[in-house]
């Protein structure tokens, strides 16, 4: 993480995260659709399927 390249791009992620209002970890963005969490693969396989539409 001291690499400066490596630095820029966490930066990067972390503006981009503000920006979205992800403050924590896990979350998945699919499509329009942020859902902040864990989610179980069941889970994920649905958000997958819908594309990130809303449920």
């Amino acid at each position: 993480m001291a690499n400066p390249k490596w630095q820029a791009v966490i930066n990067k992620n972390r503006v981009l995260a503000q920006e979205l209002g992800i403050s924590g970890t896990p979350g998945f963005i699919v499509g329009n659709e942020l859902v902040p969490g864990a989610l179980d693969l069941k889970g994920l396989k649905e958000l997958i399927a819908r594309g990130g539409r809303g449920k």
